[in-house]
């Protein structure tokens, strides 16, 4: 899957443009069958009929779902029960502390430390910039 970044431009008169870039050259997408209905279907025909905001009715369908999975995910109670059984699954599956460090080990092969630099030192000087800025 594709990397989700933010480009910033800067622009005349102290204005950032930030636009959102995926970088990726494909992207699988799963079938899903949805049935509901035929009075919603009807409504999300004649609402895409007559906004023209999403172009189908896939697309409509899979911008419902990221939000409410947003929604699901900041919801405290889902976040204690995801913990609760994280930690029901850690008892029971221990791992030793040496394959601790090995998976640690691996993790840390995988970061590219200059680019890690880079966005270390970029976010400094952004954050400079935005404090002198409110100074």
């Amino acid at each position: 899957m594709g990397v989700v970044g933010y480009c910033s431009f800067e622009r005349a008169l102290s204005h950032r443009l930030l636009l959102l870039c995926y970088d990726s050259i494909t992207v699988k997408y799963a079938n899903v069958s949805v049935k509901f209905p035929e009075e919603l279907n009807q409504e999300l025909e004649r609402f895409l009929d007559e906004t023209g905001v999403y172009t189908n009715k896939s697309e409509f369908i899979k911008e419902a779902v990221r939000r409410h999975l947003v929604e699901l995910n900041n919801e405290p109670a889902l976040s204690a029960l995801r913990i609760e059984r994280l930690l029901a699954r850690a008892e029971q599956h221990s791992v030793s502390d040496d394959e601790l460090l090995d998976r640690l080990e691996d993790l840390r092969d995988q970061v590219d430390q200059a680019a890690l630099a880079d966005a270390v030192e970029s976010a400094r000087e952004a954050t400079a910039d935005e404090f002198a800025e409110q100074s």
